[in-house]
């Protein structure tokens, strides 16, 4: 499959319907899209909407909306879950104020001195 060429790094409707009229002559009966083509039709969700990139691809709009979705939350991106945070044992002759809430909305505050990352194990396994 040859690579599509790229203006901006944004491939056009044309570029990317001319790939998958290549793979749509070479492949057997019902082949599945390659991967490498559905990220092709996604990346045009940027400037298109899944409607036209579907009928003008000649593919199912639920399964455009599902790849899009899909790729939006890929490992390593954000998806708004709080990130664990692994704490050392906070030495101090002053005292502080940590506060922690777990999903469920329950939340405990800590003052003082104390073992917070043990408390904050404590918490959180319960």
């Amino acid at each position: 499959m040859l690579p599509v060429k790229k203006r901006n790094d944004h491939p056009t409707l044309e570029e990317v319907k001319e790939l998958f009229d290549q793979w749509r002559k070479k492949k057997k009966g019902r082949d599945s899209i390659p991967e490498v083509l559905w990220a092709q039709a996604v990346s045009l969700t940027e400037h298109h909407s899944v409607h036209k990139i579907s009928r003008y691809l000649r593919l199912n709009f639920n399964d455009v909306k599902a790849h899009s979705e899909h790729s939006r939350i890929a490992p390593g991106k954000d998806d708004g879950a709080p990130a664990f945070v692994e704490l050392d044992p906070i030495r101090v002759t002053i005292g502080y104020t940590i506060e922690m809430e777990k999903p469920t909305g329950e939340r405990m505050r800590i003052k003082g001195n104390c073992n917070v990352a043990e408390l904050a194990r404590e918490f959180f396994a319960a």
